[in-house]
């Protein structure tokens, strides 16, 4: 059975790395109908952040990724944060000492750091010298008995070559005597990394493995252990690194990394979530949307790629428009409200919103224009707000007339208006463009600045949804009195 994990830590706020690795592994085991399992590396305590575990399970949730078992989702390997299995990995470590795969080590700090010291002096590689590995197992006992501080070292055989068959970097290979006597339990009786994640992998029965290629350099030790415990190395694949558009690894220094920061700019969780796909694997065909499920059906871990993608915040940003473009009327009208108000609301804005058919109709008119739901506010803002009409002659493209041109045009434009009736939802747009291509033509106008000059004064703005439709909505009285204030 293909049972898959993806095992963070809650040290900071869920990763859009993260996400990837955690996708891969779920595509995995829901293609063959297998487990997915959460499990909370944490015990970093000094590191771990308030809300980071729910931080984690939340992100999952959000984008659809449900795990079989984890953390509230108890399964058969309960339970699935590692500070409550601190028993379970005490036991393993005095399994290994028995074995003769792992021993105590009694060195302190202060010779570790010396020993450390002079090994950098003579350009050496820092590694444990060994000091303690003959003590024999009675003699520690004794010491352990009388009160003296240790920590349990694995036993590093001298001369084995050790060898990875990784899905994505083929074969992999390491000798033994390049790897350090790593610490398995330290002397607060906590495990270390290497020996939490294999121990939990084990018995969790994880038979794939997908993360970062970071943790390539761990995989002998690994290796080491599954060995002295007797166990089956799990298919292993180590993905590329995301590399920043301007060089390097994706950081927090170059823009959003964390996913809370991207669903708060207004992300849709589908978008950014079929974005995430392409960033490591390949389709049989030039196909870019994909849904969750239909995801699933098409992964196969064959097709990873080996090279490190870029994030592209540009293609994210054009994925998410035509995320937005797509939705249909009822997933538009729940998503476009939901965040209208919330981004509305953080503006002040909507104070003066009457009901959710008034803003649903202004939300219709900037479906096709907006990329990021964050954008809303300033799309609709003029509906809310008296906004100052920048002068046409600042206006990149728009002829230059006179001042005293602009102040008459507007004034009998407001004139047209008044003849227009009261119920502005019955207004005709042929008869409106009509009257503003006269008008131009009155004055010589080009029809383009003619129509440039309206929108500015109503909207405030060169750029803003469609013009006839944005006037209708705000209604008569209002456009004219837009347009008397212009002098």
């Amino acid at each position: 059975m293909v049972r898959t994990r993806f095992a963070p830590s809650p040290t900071g706020f869920l990763h859009i790395g993260g996400v990837r690795t955690a996708l891969y592994s779920y595509a995995l085991a829901r293609k063959h109908k297998g487990a997915f399992v959460l499990r909370i590396e944490d015990t970093d305590k000094k590191r771990e952040i308030e809300g980071g575990i729910k931080n984690i399970v939340d992100g999952l949730k959000v984008f659809g990724m449900k795990f079989d078992e984890g953390p509230g989702i108890e399964g058969p390997y309960k339970p699935y944060i590692q500070s409550k299995r601190l028993k379970i990995y005490q036991e393993k470590a005095q399994e290994l000492i028995d074995k003769g795969k792992a021993y105590y080590c009694f060195c302190s700090e202060e010779r570790l750091k010396k020993l450390r010291e002079s090994q950098q002096k003579a350009k050496k590689q820092p590694k444990y010298d060994g000091k303690c590995r003959e003590i024999k197992k009675a003699e520690a006992e004794k010491r352990i008995k009388n009160g003296e501080k240790f920590v349990i070292r694995l036993k590093v055989p001298r001369g084995e070559k050790l060898i990875l068959e990784d899905v994505l970097l083929g074969k992999v290979s390491w000798n033994s005597n390049d790897v350090d006597d790593q610490v398995l339990l330290k002397s607060d009786s906590f495990p270390t990394y290497h020996l939490a994640v294999v121990v939990d992998d084990v018995l969790m029965k994880i038979s794939h493995i997908t993360r970062g290629i970071e943790w390539l350099a761990s995989v002998p030790k690994h290796i080491l252990l599954y060995k002295a415990f007797d166990y089956k190395f799990p298919v292993t694949a180590h993905m590329p690194v995301i590399l920043d558009p301007d060089g390097g690894k994706l950081s927090k220094r170059k823009g959003a990394v964390a996913v809370n920061e991207f669903l708060e700019q207004g992300y849709l969780p589908e978008a950014t979530l079929n974005f995430l796909m392409l960033l490591g694997w390949a389709p049989k065909d030039d196909r870019e949307f994909f849904s969750l499920s239909e995801f699933v059906k098409e992964f196969s871990m064959e097709r990873l790629n080996k090279a490190s993608p870029v994030f592209d915040r540009q293609k994210l940003l054009w994925f998410n428009g035509e995320y937005i473009r797509k939705l249909s009327k009822k997933g538009f009208e729940v998503k476009f409200l939901t965040w209208a108000k919330k981004y509305l609301k953080d503006k002040k804005l909507l104070k003066q919103l009457t009901d959710d058919e008034e803003l649903v109709k202004k939300l219709e008119l900037i479906q096709e224009r907006v990329s990021v739901l964050s954008e809303i506010p300033n799309q609709l803002e003029f509906f809310y707000e008296n906004m100052h009409a920048p002068n046409p002659k600042e206006i990149k493209g728009v002829k230059r007339y006179e001042k005293e041109d602009y102040v008459k045009v507007v004034s009998e434009y407001a004139e047209i208006i008044r003849s227009y009736e009261e119920d502005s939802s019955k207004w005709k747009h042929e008869k409106w463009e009509e009257d503003i291509r006269s008008l131009a033509d009155k004055y010589s106008w080009k029809h383009g600045d003619m129509f440039m000059m309206i929108r500015l004064v109503i909207c405030g703005s060169p750029v803003s949804p469609p013009l006839f439709e944005s006037m209708v909505i705000l209604g008569k009285d209002e456009i004219i009195r837009r347009l008397g204030e212009y002098k």
